[in-house]
């Protein structure tokens, strides 16, 4: 509007006029720029004054007379046009007339604007006669709609002046029906003009009118009640009720705008297909049908969109389903089933692209949340969805098929989707069903395949060959379970027999699984092998190729087969994204492959650029944030970067990956993963040995250095491994404070494995010797989930006991280290990689320690469950004292609510996965009697070293704190009281814990921490020391962490104790002092308790929050 040519607003303002017609309430968010188009001072020419008042009628009509605080805009802007209209016929004046009256009802607080404007328009001398007319109906719509009596002898007398005059017959009609609409506002108080009225009705001949007179009747006879007044009519309305009593016309709607006819000889051309030659032709055809559709669409808002949209492919088809619909819904029946026809026609093509599908598959959704269900089989939605690979879409498809038929062949496809779409629960459940409903049902091995349950699948293709004989339906399902399972061992001797007979089939249906196992094994010539007999149509040929090309070096072939593959999957990409990110993320992740395959490339070509090489590392490292937590993508992408960058050199990135397995339960891929890795560390410390390549840091030269003389010292003592034992000095003390360093570290050769044909022996080995701790604990936490708890442990204690002696720790005594912790670490300072290693060290220690407390925890958990079931069932001959106080103790935390004594779900997830394997109670069944009754005091000590290493560790301070609060109830339930020893030893501590760990935690979990802390402190508040600790750690936490435990503070704000009643009311204070508004009312409905010693330590609190907030605390006792 602001750059507009001369007399060019006009259409701008029409255009906007036909806009809010259809927008209508939708314009709401829009107001205050259109608003902003009505100013008095600059009112433009009469065409563009009765354009505007257009749009003021519009707006009205659009609002529901609504204008809210924009009256006060549109007001002045139509007075301004009746005060300067100087024209001889006054049309601006006939135009802002009936806008007037559509804005009456928003007139209440602006009659001194208008009214006195409209009585001087009254005057027939100077008016003409039609404004006189159109301004008395103008007068009687605001008469009736807002009070005008202050108006009131205004209004009349210059009415009775207009009678007067003997005014034409039409005037003086309207005069007199403003009067009648004036009595049934004024009521008696009309009264008093009556007299007047009559004698001027009498002077001038007025004998009688109808209504007048009825009025008067009624009104003396006390029975004249108002009516609510007609709502005036813009011109749009004006014009839309002339069409409708003129008679229904075809595309007219009830809602005031008159559809447009929808042309169906267009839109029968524009449907009607022939089969195309490209993706191009059947796209071009598609946008031609959406612009027809828009193009004559019923709706006006749909069609002023249409030349937009055929410019604009995106807004094309986006409208696409709104166009369908708006036309279908007028088309006659057999019309309905042409255009049908037509889009099954197109469906069925298998040459019609993806998007098509994708756009009838939306269709048929639109249509269905509109309860207008598309009249398309669901089998053949559903196989839509399946070419296109909109797997939501097919899945929503399938459960109505499965629900109209209960037909038990689509059970199959049922679980892959689900699965497919990551919800496994529903694949089981779904399972499950069948089972319960139909346990007559024979079970698939293809069931077991989409949950992915491989092992139960390889059971069954095993079971059916050893029955049937060998088949191809068995080998390649054998085949399939192992390649998911990655035993490799198993599947090479397969591929082998596969390979050198002459079954074709069985050989092109494996060469894909071949390639990826070859590719895994690193084997370069295999991997050419198997991709010549790849079928051309595999989707994953080029991506192969360019694998190929990268490890001979051929950089151009490379780049060439990464566009292809980009080509390729491009369509795949494209149908997934579209339907969400989250099923197109296999596509996704594949084109990161792609990327990280050409930066293997850029890699590559600058063996000397350092910095490059580095960026491209920090590039990968950090992309691993966002990629799932999937093992068989982190395999595949470890697979890739490998080829340039050794795992050893990425120790970081594998550990998240053999975590991530073992978590997940496939323990064969963390073991591989492991033995690459300590493979791969020992190949490295021995080529940096013999000089053949350059360390990169001075760490590694040392690492390898030591690694050399460790390895020859295994070679002169092979009999440490041969036998069995008890690991040396497993409870007995090391400081490490009178060994050197080297004796330390071959303490750890000194393990004797419990089970020398353990499958892990060999590694047990290599990781003796490993230099890098992080790998070492890695390993360790595998071990223990592999149900070899006895050798995890004691590996786990030596190797603590080494790592500390290194940096001088004594676990029997640790505050020493606490105290030189901070100078130790400054002293270093000068050399940056020694203070590195240090700290790294440290932090890890901590770790050791936890997990040895953690480990600790969980073998007595197991034993004691263990002789608790064999006391129930009459196997145990008899238990210790000590055993039997343990198993009340964990009795103590069951009924608490708390599960376990670790308090952590990471503990059952570390721990023994197989509890009903044999092997594994033995092994705690050993360690628990090898600890005996010092199992409490070293779980404790291992706690207590993790928090001394990690003083920033919550999880550590959590742990520690929790111990000592159940070793306190445990005493407590044994003996009936605590001791000033007990309190010392455990209470005190116990509140210092949970102080530092409310105070280290990064969330707003610390509820259980917190009341815990308040039960230590209220049940053992008579000693003295536990005052002290409250009291020391009462600043250190957040004011805010009181603040939802309030009703547990208030609860004992009475208690007997002097100091701590004191304590809780300075709490409390402190609390209503930085968060009044939380506090008041709790404190004033406690200070109306019962209790009286209650009721008066409130008062004594709400006294002093009186002196900070008088006004805040005199308003709650009012309200409360």
């Amino acid at each position: 509007m602001d750059v507009a040519p001369a007399g060019g607003s006009e259409f701008y303002i029409s255009a906007l006029v036909r806009l809010v017609s259809i927008a209508r309430q939708l314009v709401r968010p829009f107001l205050e720029p259109i608003f902003k188009l009505f100013s008095a001072e600059s009112l433009g020419s009469e065409r563009q004054q009765s354009t505007s008042i257009g749009l003021i009628e519009a707006l009205a009509e659009a609002l529901s007379g609504d204008f809210g605080p924009h009256i006060a805009t549109v007001l002045p802007f139509l007075m301004a046009i009746i005060d300067r209209d100087s024209s001889e016929l006054h049309q601006p004046t006939l135009r802002a007339l009936p806008a007037l009256q559509i804005l009456s009802p928003s007139l209440e607080g602006y009659l001194f604007l208008v009214m006195p404007r409209l009585i001087g328009l009254l005057d027939i001398a100077i008016t003409p006669i039609a404004v006189v007319e159109e301004t008395l109906r103008c007068i009687a719509s605001i008469v009736g709609a807002v009070n005008c009596g202050s108006f009131s002898s205004r209004i009349v007398l210059t009415l009775v002046r207009l009678l007067q005059c003997s005014p034409p017959l039409e005037l003086q009609t309207a005069a007199i029906d403003v009067l009648c609409t004036m009595m049934e506002q004024l009521q008696d108080e009309f009264v008093l003009f009556m007299p007047t009225i009559k004698l001027v009705m009498s002077k001038r001949g007025i004998d009688e009118h109808a209504r007048y007179e009825r009025y008067s009747r009624l009104l003396f006879m006390g029975r004249l009640v108002p009516k609510e007044p007609p709502r005036a009519q813009s011109r749009i309305q004006g014009d839309a009720a002339q069409a409708a009593a003129a008679g229904p016309a075809l595309g007219h709607s009830g809602d005031g705008l008159a559809k447009q006819e929808v042309g169906v000889m267009q839109l029968r051309r524009a449907w009607t297909s022939k089969p195309q030659k490209s993706k191009d032709g059947w796209m071009r055809w598609l946008h031609a049908f959406t612009y027809e559709l828009l193009e004559q669409s019923p709706s006006p808002a749909l069609r002023a969109c249409s030349s937009l949209a055929n410019k604009h492919s995106p807004l094309s088809k986006e409208l696409f389903n709104a166009a369908f619909v708006s036309c279908w819904t007028v088309l006659p029946g057999q019309y309905q089933q042409e255009i049908i026809a037509s889009l099954q026609n197109v469906a069925s093509n298998m040459d019609v692209p993806a998007d098509i599908l994708q756009t009838i598959l939306g269709l048929a959704g639109f249509m269905e949340r509109d309860e207008k269900q598309i009249p398309i089989d669901l089998k053949r939605l559903g196989d839509y969805a399946y070419r296109c690979h909109a797997l939501a879409k097919e899945l929503h498809y399938k459960e109505a098929e499965w629900t109209l038929e209960k037909n038990y062949d689509t059970i199959e496809k049922l679980i892959e989707l689900n699965q497919s779409l990551d919800l496994h629960d529903s694949a089981i459940g779904m399972l499950e069903y069948v089972r319960k409903e139909q346990p007559d049902v024979q079970e698939s091995v293809i069931w077991y395949q989409r949950l992915q349950q491989w092992d139960k699948a390889l059971e069954i293709f095993q079971r059916q060959e050893a029955e049937r004989g060998p088949s191809f339906q068995t080998t390649r399902g054998q085949i399939r379970c192992l390649f998911e399972m990655s035993d490799w061992e198993t599947l090479v001797p397969i591929f082998e027999r596969i390979w050198s007979g002459n079954d074709q089939k069985l050989q092109l249906a494996s060469a894909s699984i071949g390639m990826s196992m070859a590719w895994a094994m690193g084997d370069i010539d295999r991997m050419e092998f198997y991709l010549s007999a790849l079928p051309n149509k595999s989707r994953d040929k080029s991506f192969c190729k360019a694998l190929l090309a990268v490890y001979r070096n051929n950089f151009d072939d490379a780049a060439k087969f990464i566009n292809d593959a980009r080509e390729e999957m491009e369509s795949d990409l494209s149908s997934h994204i579209t339907e969400s990110y989250n099923r197109g993320y296999a596509q996704v992740f594949m084109c990161q492959m792609l990327t990280e395959l050409e930066e293997v490339v850029m890699y590559k070509m600058a063996p000397d650029d350092r910095e490059r090489q580095v960026a491209i590392i920090g590039a990968w490292r950090h992309r691993l944030s966002g990629i799932q937590q999937d093992v068989g993508m982190w395999q595949k992408l470890l697979r890739l970067r490998s080829m340039v960058l050794r795992p050893i050199l990425d120790l970081d990135t594998w550990i998240k990956y053999v975590n991530m397995s073992r978590k997940s339960g496939q323990m064969r891929i963390a073991r591989d993963a492991i033995l690459q890795l300590v493979d791969d560390e020992a190949l490295y410390m021995e080529e940096i040995h013999r000089g053949e390549v350059d360390a990169l840091t001075p760490k590694f030269a040392l690492q390898a250095q030591e690694y050399m003389q460790m390895k020859m010292q295994l070679a002169q003592q092979p009999q440490g491994f041969q036998g069995g034992g008890i690991p040396l000095g497993l409870n007995g003390r090391n400081t490490g404070q009178s060994s050197s360093s080297w004796e330390g570290r071959t303490r750890r050769f000194s393990i004797v494995s419990g089970s020398n044909t353990s499958v892990n022996a060999p590694l047990d080995v290599a990781i003796r010797l490993s230099q890098q701790p992080a790998l070492v604990y890695m390993y360790l936490k595998y071990k223990w989930a592999a149900n070899e708890k006895r050798e995890a442990y004691q590996m786990l204690e030596t190797f603590a006991s080494d790592y500390a002696s290194r940096i001088g720790f004594d676990l029997h005594n640790p505050d020493t280290f606490a105290e030189h912790i901070d100078a130790r670490v400054l002293a270093n300072l000068s050399g940056h990689a020694e203070a590195a290693d240090d700290a790294r060290t440290i932090h890890l220690l901590a770790r050791f320690y936890f997990k040895q407390a953690e480990w600790l925890t969980t073998v007595e958990q197991s034993v004691l469950l263990l002789q608790e079931a064999q006391a129930k069932a009459g196997l145990s001959t008899g238990e210790s004292s000590y055993a039997r106080r343990l198993v009340r103790r964990e009795s103590i935390g069951v009924r608490r609510g708390r599960g376990s004594v670790s308090g952590s779900g990471q503990a059952s997830r570390d721990g023994i996965r197989g509890s009903d394997d044999g092997r594994s109670k033995q092994d705690a069944q050993y360690l628990y009697e090898l600890k005996g009754g010092r199992i409490d005091k070293a779980i404790l000590e291992a706690y207590h070293a993790a928090t001394v290493l990690d003083r920033k560790w919550y999880k550590a301070w959590h742990q520690l704190a929790l111990r000592h609060f159940l070793e306190t109830q445990r005493y407590q339930i044994e003996h009936g009281h605590i001791t000033e020893s007990m309190a010392k030893n455990h209470v005190v501590p116990a509140v210092h814990g949970f102080f530092r760990a409310i105070q280290l935690s990064k969330s707003d979990t610390t509820l259980q921490d917190t009341l815990r802390l308040l039960t230590a402190w209220f049940d053992y508040c008579e000693f003295e020391s536990v005052s002290q600790a409250v009291r020391d750690g009462y600043n250190s936490v957040s004011i805010r962490t009181w603040l939802q435990v309030i009703p547990q503070i208030l609860a004992r704000v009475h208690i007997k104790a002097e100091s701590t009643r004191r304590l809780v009311q300075q709490l409390l204070v402190e609390v209503g002092k930085s968060h009044p508004h939380a506090i008041m009312f709790s404190l004033y409905v406690a200070a109306r308790s019962e209790h009286a010693e209650r009721s008066h330590s409130v008062k004594d609190v709400l006294a002093k929050l009186h002196d900070m907030y008088p006004e805040l605390v005199e308003q709650t006792e009012l309200v409360s």
